[in-house]
């Protein structure tokens, strides 16, 4: 299966946006399990339909989902089955995402305000308990003044995903989220969660890069299990740490452009890769990502190019990422 995209919206609030982030994964394979419109919880994940306020609807105080991704095999856990949690706080800038590697958010006390619990949950955005939640400021435009791009892999890319929004009237990205599980064979086989997480806004995807390895929780930048693992996953004080990815200016000095390849006269794209420079144990090599590619030739953001397909590479902040094939809209 091939990438699912939705790109070049405008959404007029920002639970618009998420509610599309969550249809565009539902699109790629993933399953609502459970929901709430912060009034009626379902169990089965039927009463959220859309990103409005009232019935039905993510835009209301506390509505939450949980959001389950098709099971893949790879890493120490057979048939893993990753999930995320999604919560809106008071209003439509503040939200709370926890994310579980194998566990499944299947404990707790899920209510119409309440989100279920996992035994190896890590917090994307927000903290404190489920039944009495505190948020992270992270959508800066509730007003329509974003576009966004949703990103969402099949099968064949292990269900990873990519979000992130732009300011109209210009292409610098502001807010981002993403699921980056790693390439077959460049991870140990014993490694629970062969994947980073990231969330994070103001210059994401300069931070994934930029950012000192440490333990930075709130929003939790990039994450990854790193170390020993428990039967049900890993421990985020033991093992859970930031990780940062190779860029451009780490491997060609002085972040100069070298060009094509001789022999072709393209541009060549190469993996980066995910791993603890060593701040914080434990520390070491994660994996390579299958989101994310380098080039040889420095781009503005916003730049579409053809590599495979038609336009199926978008450049923002030193990388290219998978792309639709449409124009990109400013």
């Amino acid at each position: 299966m091939a990438y699912t995209f939705s790109v070049n919206n405008s959404p007029a609030t920002g639970a618009v946006a998420m509610y599309t982030l969550i249809s565009t994964l539902m699109s790629a394979g993933w399953l609502k399990k459970m929901d709430s419109d912060g009034t009626t919880y379902s169990s089965t994940g039927v009463q959220v339909t859309s990103g409005n306020a009232g019935t039905g609807g993510l835009g209301n105080t506390n509505a939450w989902v949980r959001l389950q991704a098709p099971q893949v095999n790879g890493g120490a856990v057979v048939n893993q089955t990753r999930e995320l949690t999604i919560q809106r706080g008071t209003t439509d800038l503040v939200w709370r995402i926890k994310y579980s590697a194998s566990a499944l958010f299947t404990g707790g006390s899920p209510a119409a305000a309440v989100t279920p619990s996992s035994t190896d949950e890590i917090f994307m955005m927000g903290a404190a308990t489920d039944a009495s939640p505190t948020f992270y400021s992270w959508i800066s435009g509730a007003t329509g003044d974003e576009r966004w791009h949703f990103v969402a892999g099949g099968a064949a890319e292990f269900y990873s995903f990519v979000a992130w929004s732009q300011v109209i009237g210009g292409l610098t990205a502001r807010e981002a989220i993403f699921l980056d599980v790693m390439a077959d064979g460049s991870y140990p086989a014993v490694d629970v969660d062969p994947a980073v997480v990231f969330c994070n806004s103001s210059t994401p995807f300069s931070d994934i890069a930029g950012f000192a390895s440490s333990n930075v929780t709130n929003p939790s930048k990039a994450r990854a299990w790193l170390g020993s693992t428990s039967a049900a996953g890993a421990s985020l004080v033991s093992n859970n740490v930031n990780v940062v990815i190779s860029n451009y200016g780490g491997i060609f000095t002085g972040g100069t452009t070298i060009g094509t390849n001789p022999w072709t006269n393209k541009e060549d794209l190469f993996p980066c890769l995910w791993g603890n420079q060593g701040t914080t144990l434990p520390y070491g090599i994660k994996g390579i990502s299958t989101l994310f590619k380098m080039g040889t030739i420095l781009h503005t953001n916003g730049t579409v190019s053809s590599h495979v397909g038609t336009r199926d590479k978008i450049y923002y902040g030193n990388y290219w990422l998978p792309w639709s094939g449409a124009s990109v809209l400013i």
